[in-house]
């Protein structure tokens, strides 16, 4: 049987959701990159941070929510405001392989404990 939720439930999820999403932006504002597609790439980025490094190419699609070209401009502008860090491939030297570095990583992990503690009282 499903759990049934009350307005009271849901009331305190809405709120978790906009504190979520506003503590990002206050995260990473410093940075330029409050935008929450970033908050899609950077988490993604944060789940695969131990698998191999991703190329560039593949980074674009952990942002549904843009288009492709725009995925483009995204990426190119958190390495270039160091949140992500982008080194030649050893194996094939046309490939651009990037991670998070780790002031992205600490902020990502601070973004992750919020959310927990936000969460921790929704459905209770």
């Amino acid at each position: 049987m499903t759990k049934r939720y009350t307005i009271a439930h849901r009331t305190r999820a809405a709120q978790a959701i906009f504190a979520i999403d506003s503590f990002w932006a206050q995260t990473f504002a410093d940075t330029g990159l409050s935008d929450l597609n970033y908050c899609d790439l950077f988490t993604q980025m944060w789940l695969q941070r131990k698998e191999a490094p991703p190329a560039k190419t593949d980074l674009y699609n952990l942002m549904p929510n843009i288009s492709r070209r725009t995925a483009v401009k995204y990426v190119q502008n958190a390495i270039d405001r160091g949140m992500l860090a982008e080194q030649e491939s050893t194996t094939d030297r046309r490939l651009r392989l990037v991670t998070l570095t780790p002031a992205a990583a600490s902020k990502v992990e601070r973004f992750l404990d919020h959310t927990c503690s936000s969460f921790s009282e929704v459905g209770k």
